[in-house]
């Protein structure tokens, strides 16, 4: 049978019996106490990278299943905008009907999916329905901690590494990435005055013409010149070019290191081992997340181009795309990463997980709302065949978060999962 819908809630107080709610206490993760700042830069001794040279030899830079991402433009929600109220006070989120409206507009057009909403790290509610997997490919129900490829919320999780890293080297956002480029690459004019800003916020300059992110690409953008002081342009690179800077500015790599002829593969592994371990050490495991990587295991799911589709599609290992892509991850992992950021503390303080929050590192959008901004990361990765792995994560007023993951266009349309979710929020706000 298919999984019915469960909007859990600790409140005992919030009554959802139209949506046959339980009640249940969720779990939280005990977090590490919070690093020290370190107020000066700090030089590690370089280490000295090993890795197999037939691993070497045998590296591929394309992933084995192609897929690409899908960016969101002006596409229609599954919802309308309400004519907003003038509220004569600060409003607040009704998000029991939140939870209602969010769930009438997906349930019928879509394939599966997991959300939920946490306020001050708590679950306050939760929704879960239908297919993670199909009944014909091993019919696993979806559920919070289900896995799926999150696309372009990866770049959310790139920033939270980098923030970190920054911080721990007393280096501001602003740093210029000339320091940390490969010495063996060709550096174009302008390139080395990108800052991580810039990188983050997608000013750099690179332009690709398409979402491929691997280290060859990298290169390739490194070597040709960009604007001064460009505008913004969205692209896969600027993020997973942070997992090669980021090796360096760490000392897991020397920028003068050279693999005689492999120097593509060898770098590659050395920068994508040490950004999986950075981001599990410093991000996951403070945030009580484990085991992260680029590669489906288990119940992953799958991705479907409708509601009724019996056969869905496998995006594979996608660790050539990791920074700007790739993190397969859950609702539980997102929230709770995103919660340990905002609040905890144990990543960067309060004051520089804030600071990043507003200067939108790793995020999309930010609007104002009566009642206060709100601010969203979406992705969405499909294989131009119509399957599609949707997701989107919002940091809303109130100490709130909520992530959703939907393995399906929405509808014949394919109406935009974030707005959506935004709209569905502004219309509850009471």
């Amino acid at each position: 049978m298919p999984h019915a819908l469960h909007a859990r809630s600790i409140l005992p107080t919030l009554a959802l019996s139209a949506l046959g709610a339980t009640l249940v206490a969720m779990p939280t993760h005990a977090a590490p106490p919070p690093r020290a700042k370190k107020a000066t830069p700090t030089v590690e001794p370089v280490k000295a990278p090993t890795f197999s040279l037939q691993r070497a030899k045998k590296h591929s830079f394309k992933p084995a299943v192609e897929g690409r991402t899908f960016e969101e433009v002006d596409v229609a929600p599954a919802i309308k905008l309400r004519k907003m109220p003038k509220f004569q006070v600060k409003p607040k989120l009704d998000s029991a009907k939140f939870a209602e409206d969010l769930h009438d507009a997906l349930k019928d057009k879509v394939r599966g999916y997991s959300m939920q909403l946490r306020r001050n790290g708590t679950p306050e509610i939760t929704l879960i329905w239908e297919w993670a997997k199909s009944p014909q490919q091993g019919a696993k129900g979806w559920d919070l901690d289900t896995r799926m490829h999150v696309a372009s919320v990866s770049k959310l999780m790139t920033a939270i590494v980098m923030t970190d890293l920054l911080d721990q080297k007393g280096l501001s956002v602003d740093t210029k990435i000339g320091p940390y480029i490969p010495a063996y690459w060709n550096v174009g004019s302008n390139v080395a005055d990108i800052t991580f800003r810039d990188l983050l916020t997608h000013k750099s300059g690179f332009s690709t013409g398409g979402s491929d992110a691997s280290l060859p690409v990298m290169k390739a953008e490194v070597a040709g010149s960009v604007p001064a002081n460009a505008g913004y342009k969205y692209e896969n690179v600027n993020f997973s070019i942070c997992r090669v800077l980021g090796a360096v500015m760490a000392g897991a790599i020397d920028k003068n290191q050279q693999f005689p002829a492999i120097n593509d593969a060898a770098w590659d592994i050395v920068t994508t081992d040490w950004f999986l371990n950075r981001a599990q050490s410093h991000v996951f495991t403070p945030s009580g997340v484990g085991n992260v990587s680029a590669a489906p295991a288990g119940k992953a799911a799958f991705a479907y181009h409708s509601k009724s589709d019996a056969q869905g599609w496998n995006s594979g290992d996608l660790a050539t795309q990791l920074g700007g892509a790739g993190f397969r991850m859950s609702v539980n992992d997102l929230l709770s990463v995103m919660g340990t950021f905002r609040r905890g503390g144990t990543i960067v303080s309060k004051t520089e997980a804030e600071e990043a929050i507003d200067s939108m590192l790793g995020l999309d959008q930010v609007f104002d709302t009566p009642a206060g901004k709100i601010y969203n990361k979406n992705g969405a990765w499909g294989d131009g065949a119509g399957n599609l792995e949707q997701s989107v994560v919002f940091f809303l007023p109130e100490n709130m978060e909520v992530a959703v993951l939907v393995n399906s266009p929405i509808g014949t349309t394919g109406e935009s999962l974030r707005n959506t979710v935004r709209i569905a929020y502004m219309n509850n706000l009471k």
